[in-house]
């Protein structure tokens, strides 16, 4: 019997051109293939185009490129080491305040008086180079002391853009070239003039694998109190001044809602802070979910910053970071940091990582309401 087989098969054999030639026909379509030959060559040519265009996507958005890290170097250079140490004055952006709305007079929280006119803030001089070579840029943010693996290079320390919605910077980098490892930047509904700021500003990056842009969010998701208080202060400066920010929380979210069995927080639509409600709202499930104690207060007046991620523990979550701007005088050293075994996670993550989803009244449990 395998002797028959072995000469039925030896035709067929026979048939088949091994040589270069015959490879490449066996792949692209050829003169004198059949229709059905030449449509299952082409969706193998297909298939495979596909195959390769993604995992170079990939690659590139988990890995970046050299470009990126080029020009993180050439954006840091310029911002660390400005060329100028003058001031200047501040150029026109949509959604500024005029310079003279004869009108009001800028107070502290973006508060106006009636007596005199607005005068426009002017731009640190640190920014002309940035601001010439992309207006977009509205800030810098840098964490100091965490860095990127065996080097000596700031894991975080990046120009942050922004423009007229959330789309344009998640796949264009600096120079608005597309690239799907996008820029830093900050939710284009958050007013950052210098004449009157939001009360919660959040700003965007990716996740990155090569430990760029916000991959080293993650480090606050040890639960770590050491790490926390280590690494308690973030510098954000605007355009027009230079400002601290202590942590108050680091937390886990879904951004489905059947992911988990109490509401969808939507955090980043948390933006502005116009009565208690909205404070409430925003104070109590940023607390309910922290992965840290605390006692840093917090009211509806102080300024904040969201730094917001992306996880992969379970499909569509974030990790996010939360700060208050450090108010005058104040010593940042003072407040402690402990772990916190309630936090609340999404339902989903319970289930992905074999443990009982806890029950619960919700983000209102007695010590996370403000004084």
């Amino acid at each position: 019997m395998s002797m028959l087989n072995e000469v039925k098969r030896r035709p067929l054999e026979e048939q088949r051109d091994r040589s270069f030639t015959g490879r490449v026909r066996e792949i692209i379509p050829w003169k004198g293939d059949s229709f059905k030959e030449i449509l299952r060559k082409l969706i193998f040519i297909v298939s495979v185009a596909v195959l390769i265009y993604w995992c170079c996507t990939a690659y590139v958005y988990f890995f970046g490129s050299e470009t990126m890290i080029n020009d993180h170097k050439e954006l840091s250079e310029l911002y660390n080491n400005p060329s100028s140490d003058s001031q200047t004055a501040a150029d026109p952006q949509d959604g500024d305040v005029p310079q003279d709305s004869g009108s009001s007079n800028v107070q502290q929280g973006g508060q106006t008086s009636p007596d005199q006119p607005a005068v426009a803030p002017k731009r640190l001089a640190r920014f002309d180079e940035l601001y010439a070579l992309n207006p977009d840029i509205i800030g810098w943010l840098r964490i100091d002391g965490i860095y990127i693996e065996d080097t000596d290079e700031l894991a975080i320390d990046y120009p942050v853009l922004q423009t007229t919605d959330n789309e344009y910077y998640l796949e264009k980098d600096f120079f608005g070239e597309e690239q799907d490892y996008g820029a830093l930047y900050a939710d284009y509904r958050a007013n950052l003039t210098g004449i009157g700021r939001s009360s919660n500003v959040t700003i965007y990056g990716h996740n990155m694998k090569t430990e760029y842009y916000f991959h080293h969010l993650r480090d606050y998701n040890r639960v770590s109190p050491t790490f926390v208080s280590d690494h308690r202060l973030i510098n954000f400066s605007s355009l027009y001044e230079e400002n601290e920010y202590i942590v108050i929380a680091y937390f886990f979210v879904s951004t489905n809602e059947e992911d988990d069995n109490q509401p969808l927080f939507s955090y980043h639509n948390c933006v502005e802070f116009n009565t208690m409600a909205d404070f409430d709202y925003w104070y109590k499930n940023v607390m309910y979910r922290n992965y840290y104690k605390t006692d840093i207060d917090c009211n509806i007046d102080d300024e904040y910053l969201t730094l917001s991620t992306c996880s992969f523990e379970i499909t569509d979550s974030r990790y996010v970071l939360v700060a208050r701007k450090l108010r005058p005088g104040e010593d940042p050293s003072q407040y402690t940091y402990e772990s916190n075994p309630d936090r609340h996670m999404p339902e989903k993550w319970y289930k992905a990582n074999g443990k009982k989803v806890p029950e619960d009244d919700g983000p209102d449990y007695e010590y996370y309401i403000p004084d």
